[in-house]
């Protein structure tokens, strides 16, 4: 976990996606009103996982409560200027993440918690696929981010290293967590059916 400054802004995030070995980056979104989130990334154990996870290639950015250990101060290795680790913090401080709300074209009260996954296109464009986070709990919240950042690593680690610099990488990505999201509803309908057959048949 690689902190930037205080408040990084837009330029500080451009920077570090621009030298990562793929095009795909990750961002998670939420405030001090998502408790749940704020105790699983203040984890040790569960962010260090998550660095692992997401390996050497892909940045993921993310407020990190830093309050229970230290972190260094570097961004960048020295020898090549390549980034050490992925999971970048940015601040202590979630209510930051207001900040880059319009950027992504979230809005707090529906969006949030969430895990963006984005890239800036060839035309300087911002693309961007949102996956909404589970927030009943911390072990669900950390699930949930898990189950994403291991499908991105995922399809990302199936593509050729010549062509993870391209647009094709968020394509790939982008149609795989819309297979996965689209599954995922399926089984929550058919959940919601079967509750409701059973509540017909007690009142029948």
């Amino acid at each position: 976990m690689e902190p930037l400054k205080l408040n990084a802004d837009i330029e500080d995030i451009r920077g570090i996606c621009n030298v990562s070995n793929t095009r795909i980056s990750g961002f998670i979104m939420y405030t001090r009103r998502h408790s749940y989130v704020v105790n699983a990334l203040s984890d040790k154990n569960k962010w260090n996982e998550l660095d692992e996870i997401s390996g050497a290639n892909w940045p993921i950015f993310s407020v990190r409560p830093h309050d229970n250990f230290s972190i260094p101060r570097s961004a960048y290795n020295d020898g090549d200027s390549s980034i050490a680790y992925m999971m970048v913090m940015t601040t202590d401080e979630p209510n930051d993440n207001r900040g880059l709300l319009e950027l992504f074209s979230l809005n707090e009260k529906d969006d949030l918690p969430c895990f963006v996954i984005f890239i800036w296109r060839d035309n300087n464009e911002l693309e961007r696929l949102v996956w909404k986070l589970n927030n009943d709990s911390v072990d669900e919240v950390f699930k949930s981010i898990r189950e994403v950042v291991e499908l991105v690593s995922e399809t990302e680690g199936y593509i050729d290293p010549e062509y993870r610099r391209s647009e094709n990488v968020y394509r790939n990505v982008k149609q795989n967590v819309e297979a996965r999201l689209f599954r995922k509803s399926i089984v929550r309908k058919g959940v919601l059916l079967s509750k409701i057959r059973d509540l017909i048949s007690m009142l029948i």
